[in-house]
């Protein structure tokens, strides 16, 4: 028995069938949406590792990132940061339930490895929270013409007591002339 040109499969819906396939479809929906945002999330390797940065860069400070200045100038160091939403322990995965506090160091050290800014702020953020903060250093006239290196590191309390709550901090390099 074959399907002849005239032949249509039709497809009767009754009130629970169409519950029924609503059903599958929203479950189908909601796994791939989780699927999909389990792919971009942020798990730390660890419960003390909560924070990573995503970028460190130099900026004017309108805003346009740029590598290169003059002595004088004002360098913005602009960066982003997130905390994680789980973490790894004894293969299995936890969530990050309350805020982390945290103080981020930002410090510029000179081609000889001498630091000629170091700057802090402090504040809180949330599981899968991203933050963006920055801190302007006005290079001197004098300043030593070279490649200058930004250090910024994410810590949990002042030192000495504080642990790093990103590991390796993040870093940039920019040149004076």
């Amino acid at each position: 028995m074959g399907l002849d040109a005239h032949s249509e499969i039709v497809i009767e819906l009754t009130p629970k069938k169409l519950l029924a396939l609503s059903l599958l479809t929203l479950v189908g929906v909601g796994a791939l949406y989780s699927y999909v945002i389990a792919l971009y999330a942020f798990t730390a390797p660890s419960q003390d590792l909560s924070l990573r940065f995503n970028s460190v860069g130099t900026y004017t400070t309108g805003d346009v990132m740029k590598p290169a200045f003059a002595k004088g100038d004002t360098v913005r160091i602009k960066i982003v940061f997130e905390m994680a939403d789980y973490y790894l322990f004894a293969s299995s995965y936890y969530s990050f339930s309350s805020f982390e506090s945290y103080r981020l160091i930002y410090t510029v050290v000179d081609g000889s490895g001498m630091p000629v800014y170091f700057s802090s702020t402090t504040g809180n953020i949330n599981p899968a929270q991203v933050k963006n903060d920055s801190a302007d250093y006005l290079s001197l006239s004098s300043a030593a013409a070279g490649t200058y290196t930004v250090k910024v590191y994410l810590w949990c309390d002042w030192l000495p007591s504080g642990e790093a709550l990103a590991p390796g901090g993040g870093s940039a390099t920019f040149t004076i002339s």
